[in-house]
């Protein structure tokens, strides 16, 4: 029998690169169906007067059709919950296209700390080419348009809410990226058994590392500026050109700045996180301690508003469902 389609959502910066790489591997009982270009092309680019879920749907069931045995299907793309640059806009739509889509499938959400989030988002914005210092980014300026940041796109008890709604509370699955640094083999067994990846049994030695990290936040007064002078995803058109970002200087400071003696100087110096923490500290209090009631499985004691989640606070299917990973 054919294990049921995992559709994983993301959010963005919550080790998504890891898993579609490392995780959802031949070698791990998983074999991915379709990549971001086809997730881009059939759900999230058609406008929505036009959008048909049939070609989604016949690109699925031909994966399926080849699908090698013992494998559980999956698509993992974090493009599916919202963009945070563009605040997260659409992710219910998308939600919806997905149930046209595959209604039977099992939903994936893989979330991370607000506060930690958030300063790695804004280092993924320079990294596209941005040129805005946090205060302004994280502002949100209306003027800006579509484009522009929402901090209701991290209250994820709202999107979680929603595939739960759609899809079925027992078909909805959040995985923290805390959970996959303090212990990867509990939260990817409980992954499995909820996936119905029965031949899953751990993380491989070889595919347990992690990416290397961003550049670091003393390094964005330099690293913004350097964007100006560079074509990027987010700079198509500099006044001055000289390189593509995150190529050219962009990476050559880059580089250079996370090495001593810089590192030793400006080590302290966390002008994001300060910021986030100044803006936002308490700001997700509320929607944390709703996600702890929906995701009573979940370790959120990183988490601002949550206290420690203990076993004795958990349905009894989300025990049930760790019972079966162990």
């Amino acid at each position: 029998m054919t294990a049921r389609l995992l559709l994983h959502i993301g959010y963005h910066k919550t080790a998504t690169s890891w898993m579609q790489q490392r995780l959802f591997v031949h070698e791990h009982g998983y074999h991915q169906i379709a990549r971001h270009p086809e997730v881009w092309r059939h759900v999230v680019a058609p406008h929505g007067l036009l959008f048909d879920p049939e070609p989604m749907r016949a690109l699925i069931r031909a994966g399926i059709d080849d699908l090698p045995a013992g494998m559980v299907p999956v698509i993992s793309s974090e493009i599916l919950s919202g963009h945070p640059f563009f605040g997260g806009m659409a992710s219910d739509d998308y939600a919806r296209r997905l149930k046209a889509i595959a209604p039977d499938a099992k939903i994936l959400v893989s979330i991370r700390s607000q506060m930690r989030i958030l300063t790695s988002v804004y280092m993924q914005y320079l990294l596209r080419g941005g040129t805005m210092g946090p205060e302004l980014f994280f502002a949100g300026d209306p003027e800006l348009g579509f484009f522009g940041f929402r901090p209701e796109h991290f209250e994820y008890h709202r999107l979680i809410g929603l595939y739960r709604d759609l899809f079925g509370v027992e078909n909805v699955h959040v995985i923290t990226q805390e959970s996959l640094k303090a212990d990867m083999d509990g939260a990817t067994r409980r992954l499995a058994a909820f996936a119905g990846n029965a031949g899953f049994d751990g993380v491989l030695p070889t595919h347990r590392s992690a990416y290397a990290p961003s550049y670091p936040e003393y390094a964005v007064p330099m690293l913004r500026r350097i964007n100006k002078l560079q074509k990027s995803v987010l700079t198509p058109a500099p006044t001055i050109k000289i390189g593509t970002t995150p190529d050219g200087f962009y990476r050559a400071f880059g580089y250079v700045l996370r090495r001593p003696p810089f590192s030793w100087a400006l080590g302290g110096y966390h002008p994001v996180s300060a910021h986030v923490e100044k803006t936002f500290r308490g700001r997700f209090d509320a929607s944390n301690r709703e996600l702890a009631k929906i995701a009573g499985y979940l370790d959120l004691s990183d988490y601002s508003g949550v206290m420690a989640t203990t076993k004795s606070a958990m349905p009894s299917s989300a025990k049930a469902r760790l019972a079966s990973a162990r």
